[in-house]
């Protein structure tokens, strides 16, 4: 959904290779061997949030938690997962559930995972909907319960911005003077770009990829974007047990954090657009450009966007 422009002039340490279901590029800036350990830093940490959040590996502690929390209170010992844990239940709370990382039941009954997608009869959504909401779970220091034995976190909707935030923690440590980051379309940008006063993100048009809409500038932080006619699985409406069905078509939201801009362009596709304004007050400093099912645009006051 996002092309990235801008130039540079000196060319950056750059690293690509496939992560979490889809393709990670980083370039990063700086003194030579801060900014190759920069990037190597960057890679660690998309590598080992895909291994520690994955629904797909079994073996993964997001799925060794979730199997424990079913029996009762759970540990979580990963530090990392638990910091990506209390920033998706914030996120369920500021969105009304909007956005919601228990939909894991649903996920499996439509068979976005692990199996070929299929469509569930209405009485077989109706259970598992038993099985959902982030108001059954308990998040207590470093303990997770579950109020529901039949419930399954599912962190699909902010694992890649959790990454990202841990990828820039990592950057800057590492001396880096400022980086791009994106994690399958998920954009992190850290520091001032080589030149001019802002990061520059063109924006596809979501009924002709071929065409840009618009173009976002931003000094630093996050930028992602959700929709629904390109990925309807990834848009779960917890509220319905459906793919969302909205009047809108597309979410691209620009926030200092990674998870915050994960989850809340997936909460505005699901919520639509008339809840679009209270949510976002909720976040402070997040901004939002929504595609309308109607052919409108609706961009956020005070976000720097351009036609």
């Amino acid at each position: 959904m996002l092309i990235v422009s801008g130039c540079a002039s000196r060319a950056p340490v750059e690293r690509k290779w496939p992560v979490m279901g889809t393709f990670a590029a980083v370039a990063v800036r700086g003194p030579e061997a801060a900014a190759a350990a920069a990037a190597d830093a960057a890679r660690d940490a998309f590598d080992r949030v895909d291994r520690t959040m994955s629904n797909w590996d079994p073996g993964s502690d997001l799925s060794r938690l979730n199997e424990a929390a079913r029996r009762g209170p759970a540990p979580i010992e990963d530090p990392d997962l638990l910091a990506c844990l209390a920033r998706a239940f914030e996120a369920a709370r500021a969105t009304d559930g909007s956005f919601d990382p228990t939909v894991g039941p649903l996920m499996s009954l439509w068979g976005y995972r692990p199996r070929a997608s299929r469509a569930p009869s209405q009485a077989e959504i109706d259970a598992t909907l038993d099985h959902v909401g982030y108001s059954k779970v308990r998040l207590d220091g470093g303990t997770l319960r579950f109020e529901d034995p039949g419930m399954e976190l599912d962190l699909g909707g902010i694992a890649k911005g959790c990454a990202l935030d841990l990828a820039r923690e990592r950057v800057l440590a590492a001396g880096a003077t400022s980086a791009l980051l994106d994690l399958g379309g998920n954009l992190m940008a850290v520091g001032r770009p080589p030149s001019g006063r802002f990061w520059e993100f063109g924006v596809k048009d979501p009924r002709d990829p071929e065409r840009l809409a618009g173009v976002v500038e931003i000094l630093e932080g996050s930028v992602s974007t959700s929709g629904s006619y390109e990925n309807p699985g990834h848009l779960m409406d917890p509220r319905t047990g459906r793919s969302a069905d909205t009047d809108v078509l597309a979410a691209t939201v620009v926030a200092d954090s990674g998870a915050e801009a994960d989850a809340l362009s997936t909460a505005l596709c699901v919520a639509g657009s008339a809840a679009a304004p209270r949510i976002l007050e909720r976040f402070g400093e997040a901004r939002a450009v929504l595609f309308l099912k109607d052919g409108r645009i609706v961009v956020s006051d005070g976000l720097r966007w351009r036609r």
